[in-house]
């Protein structure tokens, strides 16, 4: 029988820490209701060995939180190899941009969003415009030549859709710097369906399928969706299971019933995604399914992320 959270495809990552510097528009971080959290060293080396005995690649060393801000962090990179890590660059100053170059992470994101000064500090409440940009400018340069990539992030909202990839290429003059590269993504929200200033109001699972994450939070707890940022929707927890009893449990057999039958109550996340069930035709939602079956053959999104704002 097919397995509900395959782990040869599966995208996994770990959350080190949930706290974060900055407040987002797009990140709930603020009503988490969980208390701020550094996963703790003996967890790290658990998961970690774990995770090497089954194989499995750590995507990202990130889920909520900045793992800029985890006091171990160049340690726990090279306990997952090919690792990436995304960042708001806060705090990616000269020090800390040697310290990372000198792991075998794989890539890094800097999650600028917009080069429009008015916007930022909307999209990134609490950081200094001026100060990010010196950063990534400065760690471009350090960067240079080492086989890490670089990618800056842009992200299409409601406020930014006028920029583009172009405009960011330009700014930092990445013609100078064949490590980096701009990415493109939508301002998908966690907190809310409804329509607000940065993205429209959507309807359904944003991954076309609920079971397609491995993460470990902070505290030890497994979810199955990158959305889930309250653990809402636990499967497992790493602080007393192994990967393989977490994915062999019956409680995601028990998850993707409850999922089919639309049991909101037993995936209040799902549910969240699911709200708006009665504001969208079902042809947009067959339409929105099929999109999803046919980017796992042909990758389709970036070329609906410039189209549409979803």
């Amino acid at each position: 029988m097919r397995r509900i959270l395959d782990l040869k495809t599966a995208k996994v990552a770990v959350e080190l820490t949930n706290r974060c510097n900055l407040r987002c528009s797009m990140c709930p971080m603020n009503k988490l209701g969980r208390p701020d959290a550094d996963m703790e060293w003996w967890l790290v080396e658990k998961v970690a060995a774990d995770f090497k005995a089954n194989g499995l690649t750590v995507s990202w060393l990130h889920e909520m939180g900045d793992p800029l801000l985890y006091p171990r962090l160049p340690e726990a990179i090279d306990l997952f190899p090919n690792c990436s890590v995304s960042t708001n660059a806060m705090l990616l100053d000269e020090r800390m941009g040697k310290e990372l170059l000198a792991t075998s992470l794989r890539r890094i994101r800097l999650c600028l969003d917009t080069i429009n000064p008015r916007v930022y500090p909307f999209i990134r409440r609490g950081g200094r415009f001026e100060e990010v940009v010196a950063n990534i400018r400065s760690f471009l340069e350090l960067s240079k030549g080492s086989a890490m990539t670089v990618e800056i992030q842009r992200l299409i909202t409601l406020e930014t859709a006028q920029e583009s990839v172009r405009a960011f290429e330009e700014f930092f003059h990445l013609d100078r710097y064949p490590q980096a590269k701009v990415i493109e993504k939508t301002c998908e929200p966690l907190d809310t369906s409804d329509e607000t200033p940065m993205h429209q109001s959507f309807y359904g699972c944003f991954q076309g399928y609920p079971f397609r994450w491995f993460i470990v939070l902070a505290d030890g707890r497994v979810t199955h969706c990158c959305y889930d940022a309250h653990g809402q929707q636990p499967i497992g927890d790493m602080k007393t299971q192994t990967v393989q009893e977490i994915v062999d449990s019956v409680r995601l057999v028990d998850a993707m019933a409850a999922f089919k039958a639309k049991d909101w109550q037993t995936l209040p996340r799902c549910g969240v995604c699911y709200q708006n069930a009665e504001g969208k035709p079902p042809f947009y939602d067959r339409l929105l399914a099929l999109g999803h079956q046919i980017d796992r053959v042909i990758p389709l999104k970036p070329l609906a992320r410039r189209l549409i704002n979803r």
